[in-house]
């Protein structure tokens, strides 16, 4: 993807010696595991989320750019190499695995030689959507799962809390994103959509989901559990189309970052949940450059945040997506960097 930025008199780029340093970093992981050292995912993490950390840094300046988007996939590459390993995978497992993962890669490399660099913008929002279905769908299966253990675990009311709290922002990150993507791509009607007593409307949402929320923890039985998870499920989607269809297509950008950082926050979620030290790393990192730069924007567009998360903006301000336009590139282009 990184093409679509290549002019025709820039020079010859090697990019492919960084697979150097990469197939070394897996390559030692899988001689290790092959040796029956056991435990060595948690090393992994580790490495991995230095890479990561480093590709944020190396994003944030247009010279190392090349090297920061490197340092992500080799991260990413990683970590998911140490959570296969980790893995206690039978062949029906495995097939399951390789042909989810097959049609994941298929589907991303189909996107990549298709999408125009204009629609980068629609492109993001919709990969958050995916984020915020895995979070609920994983929060759900998580929760059957390990639903044997809770009466047992000390801290069982910690997990179920992650738990719930993933499913909520999980389900207004996927929703939000799909609206975000039907604006930019013209799928929906760009103007705001003010329902009557919106806000009263998500006022309510957010009440309901609480009230779900504290009955989640007073009733113990798994039927109860599913209840309230699907529950918020559903209320926190809804939540998340009337939010955000009440903003402006040309304000979608600081939407886009806000649902970032959502994005980052369920996934950071979803990591403390299972355990998993890379995904609550990475989503930390996500969630927190995604919060700084909505912040960013809405200083350049003259907005106030808590109107952007309300969705209560879009209707009346003094700036505009005229105003953040009218930044240099080079400063755009560098706040948009930091977006992963």
């Amino acid at each position: 993807m990184l093409d679509m930025f290549r002019r025709p008199t820039d020079p010859k780029e090697h990019n492919y010696l960084y697979g150097i340093p990469a197939l070394a970093f897996l390559g030692a992981y899988g001689t290790a595991l092959s040796q029956g050292y056991s435990d060595l995912e948690q090393m992994m993490y580790l490495g991995s989320s230095l890479c990561c950390v480093g590709a944020l840094a190396g994003l944030s300046s247009q010279t190392t750019s090349r090297l920061g988007n490197a340092l992500g996939m080799v991260g990413v590459s990683g970590g998911i190499a140490a959570t296969l390993g980790a893995m206690d995978l039978t062949p029906e497992l495995a097939t399951q695995v390789a042909a989810c993962m097959g049609a994941g890669a298929g589907i991303g490399l189909l996107v990549a030689k298709k999408i125009e660099i204009t629609d980068l913008p629609q492109l993001v929002a919709a990969f958050h959507s995916l984020v915020g279905l895995a979070a609920v769908l994983t929060c759900l299966a998580t929760y059957m799962v390990d639903y044997p253990t809770f009466a047992t675990d000390e801290a069982a009311n910690v997990i179920k809390t992650a738990l719930f709290l993933g499913t909520y922002i999980g389900g207004v990150t996927f929703s939000g994103s799909l609206v975000a993507y039907g604006k930019l791509q013209g799928l929906l009607n760009s103007a705001p959509l003010l329902l009557p007593g919106r806000h009263a409307l998500n006022s309510a949402l957010l009440a309901t989901n609480i009230g779900a929320m504290a009955y989640y923890f007073m009733d113990d039985s798994l039927t109860a559990g599913l209840g309230c998870l699907g529950t918020t499920a559903a209320l926190s989607t809804l939540m998340g189309f009337t939010l955000t269809s009440a903003i402006g297509g040309a304000d979608m950008p600081v939407v886009i970052t806000v649902l970032n950082s959502y994005s980052g926050w369920a996934l950071c979620a979803e990591g403390f949940m299972l355990n998993n030290n890379l995904m609550t790393i990475v989503g930390a990192l996500i969630g927190s450059s995604g919060a700084i730069l909505s912040y960013i924007m809405c200083k350049a567009m003259n907005r106030s945040l808590p109107n952007v998360i309300l969705g209560g903006y879009g209707t009346s301000s003094t700036g505009g997506a005229s105003q953040w336009l009218s930044r240099a590139p080079t400063q755009s282009a560098t706040l948009m960097r930091l977006c992963p």
